[in-house]
């Protein structure tokens, strides 16, 4: 996937976001089926377990997973990657109930799609994937992040009012405007997670 080789050529890798790292960008069609391949997270959080340390297993979002990916190359541009969400959320539901059961109390989304313009139907594909997970959820305590940059008034306005949510990360370096929002209307008995420390790697003119 990442080199290629003779007969297919390799995957697009790009930045993530306006870091220094990259990743390679999933090529999605309409005839994509997502599977519970890979068992990582659970088996790294049952391997800290077992050496007494209580993680919080992190889980790149729905959202943000479809729309930093693509249409495949066969595909036509203009195919709508959020008309996959529904093909996505049983494989999450599958990840969190194997947590739940390893012991899990906390679980981390990141959705840093979400310091971008998204438009009105997708932050509500936003609120209704979570709300869809929200019984697979029942019994943890869910975070989730963003980071990066502000997040305009719409997004935080839909990501605060999810009912199944304990507490929201933001990031307060670059996203001062995020904590005016925060002053004025945080949502009560949530948990607040301030990023204020820089863990960007800097180029020499910064």
């Amino acid at each position: 996937m990442a080199r290629g080789n003779d007969s297919v050529p390799a995957m697009e890798m790009t930045k993530w976001f306006d870091t220094n790292y990259h990743y390679i960008v999933p090529e999605l069609g309409p005839d994509v089926e997502f599977s519970y391949a890979s068992h990582k997270a659970v088996d790294e959080f049952k391997e800290a377990k077992a050496l007494g340390i209580d993680t919080v297993p992190v889980l790149i979002g729905p959202m943000t997973y479809l729309l930093l990916s693509k249409p495949a190359k066969d595909v036509d541009k203009s195919f709508c990657l959020l008309s996959l969400i529904d093909k996505i959320l049983p494989v999450y539901k599958e990840v969190l109930t194997d947590l739940k059961s390893a012991g899990a109390r906390w679980i981390q989304f990141d959705e840093p799609i979400l310091v971008m313009d998204l438009d009105t139907n997708q932050l509500q594909a936003f609120s209704d994937a979570y709300s869809h997970m929200e019984s697979s959820l029942a019994g943890l305590n869910v975070l989730i992040a963003t980071y990066f940059a502000d997040v305009p008034a719409e997004a935080y306005k839909a990501l605060t009012s999810l009912k199944c949510v304990t507490g929201f990360g933001f990031d307060l370096v670059r996203g001062l405007e995020t904590l005016d929002l925060i002053k004025v209307d945080f949502p009560r008995g949530k948990l607040l997670f301030a990023g204020v420390v820089i863990t960007r790697v800097l180029g020499k003119n910064e």
